[in-house]
């Protein structure tokens, strides 16, 4: 299932990254590729502070552009303390010059460099105390081939979000992201997502949506294999327009009276113009 990525997988080196008690809990095999106890990163070590360091730039300048990067602090409280990270890396020696100023690479670092990273952090849905947190918020997924198309290989961010996944822990994913990201396509790729909210205003960027997937409604082989319509979906019965922010609002005064709404295919683009299918469950009056 993995040939089709031979590219990453022999070019790169897999990182896994999570506080020392934690650690322990997790799969040393995902999706039949095998992790060494070399690739996992104790964050709270001295020694690999440049590398989070340089983690943190790779977020600045996936999010920078947004205005949402995040600085040192809340990378740390809420990322690092509470989260996982699963990612890729190259060589620091295989970084072309003008990539070693953007990521603000040290004078002779000689470490792996991200150059890609999926970070979730567990959330108290579902929690029993005592047990292993069963719902995860999906933080950030993020490659280098966002900023510098073909730096790094194609696939990179796909690759990395199914087998950060398959690390976890879960039986059901929360995740945000904004409605003309591109990164929609890929979690739409995963199964058929509930929304949670269509419109947040309580967020940075309102048109931000909310969603949730359970872990039995997650296909890993088709993001994989064959990406495109979300395996399971049911027909759309109605298209939005995100760019409409009326749209949006009408859709999230709809969440909050009951209905159940789902994202059931990739966004269609007639020119200028977007629609993305949903699948709506009115709340029977």
């Amino acid at each position: 299932m993995l040939r089709n990525y031979a590219a990453i997988l022999d070019r790169c080196e897999p990182f896994v990254i999570a506080r020392r008690d934690f650690s322990s809990l997790l799969p040393r095999e995902v999706l039949g590729f095998t992790l060494d106890e070399r690739h996992y990163i104790d964050p709270q070590q001295t020694r690999h502070a440049e590398f989070m360091q340089l983690l943190r730039r790779l977020d600045e300048l996936c999010f920078g552009p947004n205005g949402m990067p995040m600085p040192s602090w809340v990378f740390y409280d809420c990322a690092v303390m509470p989260g996982l990270f699963f990612g890729f890396g190259l060589p620091a020696a295989e970084i072309e010059p003008w990539c070693r100023q953007a990521m603000h690479i040290p004078e002779g670092y000689v470490g792996l460099v991200p150059v890609s990273q999926f970070i979730a952090i567990p959330t108290l849905e579902n929690a029993n105390m005592g047990d292993t947190p069963a719902t995860w918020l999906m933080y950030s997924a993020e490659s280098i081939n966002q900023v510098s198309p073909g730096f790094a290989p194609a696939g990179l961010l796909r690759l990395t979000l199914a087998l950060g996944l398959q690390m976890l822990p879960m039986n059901t994913l929360l995740g945000t992201t904004q409605w003309r990201s591109h990164k929609l396509s890929n979690y739409i790729e995963l199964g058929p997502l509930e929304l949670v909210t269509a419109y947040t205003p309580a967020h940075t960027i309102p048109s931000t949506l909310s969603f949730r997937l359970a872990r039995d409604r997650m296909d890993l082989l088709t993001l994989l294999s064959s990406p495109g319509k979300p395996p399971g979906a049911p027909p759309p019965n109605d298209w939005l327009n995100p760019d409409d922010p009326q749209a949006l609002e009408d859709l999230q005064k709809s969440i909050e009276v009951g209905d159940k709404v789902l994202l059931v295919g990739q966004p269609q683009y007639y020119g200028s113009e977007v629609r993305v299918p949903l699948y709506r469950q009115r709340l029977a009056t």
